[in-house]
This record gives C-alpha cells, structure tokens and sequence, in this order.
C-alpha cells in the first residue's frame, strides 16, 4: 500500500518566514525614505506662499548626493544646492528637527539685507510688486490681509516674496543675522536660507548658516495638501489644486 503524503500546510500570517520577509519590506522603505525621496509636512507659514501651511512636500534626497542609509555618510556627491533651491535639511540647532527653507547665500558670498532687500555681493536682487497677484494668498491662514506680496529675482529665479505691511519697518533686527545693512560672509561648505515669508521666518539672519552636510534634499513638488481656515474646524479643506505642484 502506498504511503499516504500529507498535504503541505500555508504557513500562519505570524510564521517566521512571513516575519523575515515583512522585515526587509519594512527595512527597504525606510532606507527608501532615507537614501532616495521622503514626504514632509509643513506646519508654519515661513515659506508661504510658496509652499502653505498644510502642504506635504516630496524631497528629492538624491539631488545632490547618495547618503548611506540611516546615516549621514555619503557615498557619493554630484553636486551641491543651488542659489533658488528650496532644501530640507537638518535645523542647525537642534539637528532632530527638519527646517525648510530657499537657499539665497553660497559659499564665499557677501550677504546683506537692507530695508528689507536682499543683497548678494552687493547687487540688488530686485522685486517688483505682486499685489495685484493676491489670489494666491486666498488659502492661507496667517493674516493675508496684512501682507505685501512681491515676486524677487534671485539671481535670473524669480519666485514669491511676503512682508509684513505694519511691522515690516519695525522688524527686530536685533535677531536677524546679518543684522540690518551688515555684510557677512557665506563660510565654505556652508549656506545661506530664507524663508519667503520674510518677516515671519527664523531662518539664517537668527540662527546663522547650514553646513552642507546638513542638507537632506531638494523640495521639488507638493503631493497633497490641506488646511483648517477655521481653527476649531472639524474637517479640513483640501487644496486639489496644490496636489503635484512643482515648487519653485
């Protein structure tokens, strides 16, 4: 009599073999998310209105170098941000926390802000008045009624500017680094940020420059976005005309 072969059983959802292979599922997404592209979220208005409250950008962490995974070695480099990038990178002090912000000073640059303009090597970078522009203020939250909008040219990248209309002239310039009209230079490896946001905005004129090893990518585009207009709102509003916005 033939032996009788037993039918072979599916191995339970917790089985060691379906645990491995969970694992380097797991493992492969977050060295995905390290090494290669990862989504961020931004919760202050600092850079508006170029990217808004609300908005879940995708940076691009490949746009300059490949960095081994889960940490900040790199294996190899191709480049470095360029004045007009926007980057994520690690807030100088207090590297657990991820700031965003447009590069505006490289490394060996005089930077100068006076009366509010903005001065690379002692030229200008000119603004005009975007007002009549307002439309793109309609979804943000922190007071567009008292904004001035401008649109600046950063060297040949023209890209959106706010002020402050009231407490623009009264800013604290005791906080801003450089101070108003003092000329510093950009250290070597090193970068100069702003938000667009510029009266509300902690960026390099307090807390100093970015070591380009502090730089985790480039912000390239929005994935999705929404916001509470209303702060006790339940429900949020969702902004499907930001969804694939490309940032510049």
């Amino acid at each position: 009599m033939a032996e009788k072969i037993k039918p072979q059983t599916k191995p339970g959802f917790w089985s060691p073999e379906n645990l491995r292979q969970l694992g380097i599922l797991v493992l492969a997404i977050f060295a995905f998310r390290w090494s290669v592209a990862s989504p961020y979220h931004v919760p202050t208005a600092s850079m508006e209105p170029t990217i808004k409250v609300g908005d879940r950008l995708l940076a691009f962490k490949l746009s300059y170098d490949l960095k081994v995974p889960f940490t900040d070695i790199s294996l190899a480099s191709w480049g470095i941000p360029k004045r007009g990038d926007i980057i994520v990178f690690k807030y100088p002090q207090n590297p657990e926390i991820d700031y965003v912000k447009r590069v505006v000073g490289m490394p060996g640059d005089h930077i100068k802000v006076e009366a509010n303009i903005l001065y690379i090597n002692g030229v200008a970078q000119e603004r005009t008045n975007a007002n009549g522009e307002r439309t793109i203020l309609e979804d943000i939250t922190n007071n567009p009624d008292q904004k001035d909008l401008f649109k600046e040219n950063l060297s040949g990248l023209e890209h959106w500017v706010m002020q402050d209309k009231n407490t623009s002239p009264y800013y604290d310039i005791g906080r801003k680094f450089p101070a108003d009209g003092e000329d510093r230079v950009v250290p070597e490896n090193s970068f100069f940020v702003m938000g667009d946001n510029r009266d509300n905005s902690t960026d390099s004129r307090s807390w100093g420059f970015v070591p380009n090893s502090y730089v985790r990518g480039k912000a390239l585009f929005v994935l999705w976005s929404w916001y509470n207009l209303d702060e006790d709102g339940l429900w949020p509003t969702v902004r499907f005309n930001r969804f694939g916005h490309l940032l510049n």
